[in-house]
């Protein structure tokens, strides 16, 4: 049958691990607090580089596969910590919707496209990107508008 120690034992570690995860970006270890030009947490150590990428102030020819690494890893961090489920299960979907929420979806879909170094993206991407507000409500027609801005562009 079922022995109940080990399932609690089990669900509270789970539970434990996701707090020490969430714990971990929310404060600076102990050696590291004095520094006064340090941004209040990790977390915003992230966000402030995710924000600087997506403003196109950090030219990705430039970054080094050490840098791009970092932000790989800094980048899942977040993802994890905004969707990962306290189960500790390593699965969670992204609501679509997500990539185009004024703030850090936007910022974090140029991170993506930043990571990806592609010159091309696509309409819905574009449409994501250029018209966040009519992508949230109707993506065909913001995809239609950047559909109709390319052909104008090569006519």
């Amino acid at each position: 049958m079922f022995d109940t120690r080990t399932i609690a034992d089990d669900v509270v570690s789970r539970i434990t691990q996701h707090y020490q995860r969430i714990g971990q970006s929310l404060a600076w270890p102990a050696t590291q607090q004095h520094l006064s030009a340090q941004p209040p947490t990790p977390l915003h150590a992230d966000i402030a580089r995710f924000v600087q990428i997506a403003n196109g102030d950090l030219d990705r020819t430039m970054a080094d596969d050490q840098t791009i690494g970092e932000v790989i890893k800094r980048f899942q961090n977040l993802l994890d910590l905004l969707f990962l489920p306290a189960n500790g299960q390593y699965t969670y979907r992204i609501p679509a919707i997500f990539w185009s929420e004024p703030g850090i979806g936007q910022v974090l879909a140029r991170v993506q496209a930043w990571l990806r170094h592609d010159d091309l993206i696509s309409f819905t991407e574009a449409a994501q990107l250029l018209f966040p507000d009519v992508a949230r409500t109707n993506l065909q027609a913001a995809r239609m508008r950047v559909k109709r801005l390319t052909e104008r562009k090569r006519g």
